[in-house]
This record gives C-alpha cells, structure tokens and sequence, in this order.
C-alpha cells in the first residue's frame, strides 16, 4: 500500500472529454508530500471489471471519476484526504446522494438527498444542491448510498462483477459493500461544488431495470436493516 498516492481511474470512450478531464486534475492543488497518478480505462466491458482492475494499484486513495466529471475546486484533493486522515472509518466519499435507500434502489427517489454538484445538461448549467441534513457544524453527512460521478475510497472492497457486469447500480451497490465491510459511506459538506457534472441525453432503461432487479433482490433486505426496519 502507497500510503501517499492518489489514483484517479476513468473508464473512456470519448478521447477528448477524457483529455479536458485529465486537464482539470492537473490544475488541482495536491497535499504535501502525496503524488497524483491517473488510470485511464478504455474498452471495458463494465464498470465494476474496470473497478476491480483499479484494486491492484497500491495506491491507498482512489478516486473514480465519470470522464465527464470536470473537477473545478482546486483544493479538492487538500480537502478530501484531510477528511479522510481525520475519519478513518470513513471508507468512501461521494458528492451526492441519499440518506436512505428507496425500496425500489433508485436512490434519487429518497426524500433524504444530500450534496451538490454542478450539473450540465442540453446545454445549460445548473446547481443541484440538496439541503436534505444539511448541518454547517458537520463535516460529513452519513449516507447510504452515493452517485457513481465521484466516488472517493482510503479502503479496497471488491465490486460487485459477479452481480453488474455493466454500466448501472455498480455504485449504489458499492455503497453498501463499503458499509459491509465495516466502513461508513458519507458526502461531506462543503460551501461550493467540486465538480461540473456533463449528462448526456441517452439512456438505456432496459438495461437499467435488469440491474435495478438484481440490485433490490440482493440488496434490499441489507437496506431494511440500515433502516432499523
């Protein structure tokens, strides 16, 4: 284990929102005495088989990223290990996500959603900020559940390949992997967005029913539990 190095993984097929990625992170501020290294990943065939390739790096900070995650706080990478230095049960960092998750394992349907991220979508930019929880006095909201855009870990748990062997639930199902191991997933709170966030129009809702089945009939009873139900 490299105890100083943070290692970014980007899954790409578009070689130049990869490249205006890559830019930003150059731009970012590093902590003294931590190296950065990037892993790109292309031509994979899911997230969690590109994930799991990412787990033989030695590197203790790993940080996945969509390659159209375009991170503009420049202390981010200060303020993320700082975070993680003070909080070592805390195994992985996202910027946003739920409180509690539905019964269905959409986890943006959950009337408890905390983070912010700016958004960009047809065009336009918006700030999607949710105050759900929101305490100034707190440096991190505890959740069960995070976005896949930016997901932050100081701890190695496999994902999940056997179950999502494609591109969706591979984060939600992380989240509570994480959780199982023994650590916490939270989103800290913060007064301004790390990240633009560029969504795309399409998406594939039969493939994300299919991994929306397997995630609820392998996961929901572990959900209930988290909730004391």
């Amino acid at each position: 284990m490299q105890p100083n190095t943070i290692l970014f993984i980007i899954c790409i097929n578009d070689e130049s929102i990869y490249q205006q990625a890559r830019r930003q992170i150059d731009n970012l501020l590093v902590p003294p005495g931590f190296t950065v290294e990037v892993m790109p990943i292309r031509q994979a065939s899911s997230m969690t088989s590109a994930y799991n390739r990412a787990l033989e790096h030695t590197a203790k900070y790993k940080i996945y990223i969509h390659q159209d995650t375009f991170i503009v706080y420049k202390n981010m990478l200060i303020e993320l290990i700082a975070l993680f230095l003070r909080y070592p049960e805390l195994g992985m960092i996202g910027l946003a996500g739920c409180v509690t998750v539905p019964s269905n394992g959409i986890w943006w349907e959950d009337s408890s959603l905390v983070g912010q991220v700016i958004e960009h979508r047809r065009e336009t930019y918006q700030l999607l900020r949710f105050e759900n929880g929101w305490h100034e006095s707190e440096e991190y909201i505890r959740v069960q559940a995070i976005d896949g855009f930016f997901m932050a870990t100081q701890v190695d748990v496999p994902w999940r390949e056997d179950l999502f062997d494609g591109f969706h639930f591979y984060d939600t199902s992380q989240s509570l992997e994480i959780q199982r191991a023994g650590y916490v997933v939270g989103v800290p709170v913060v007064r301004s967005s790390w990240c633009i966030h560029y969504n795309g129009d399409d998406f594939d809702y039969v493939a994300y029913e299919k991994y929306r089945t397997i995630f609820v009939n392998n996961y929901f009873s572990d959900a209930d539990h988290a909730r004391g139900e």
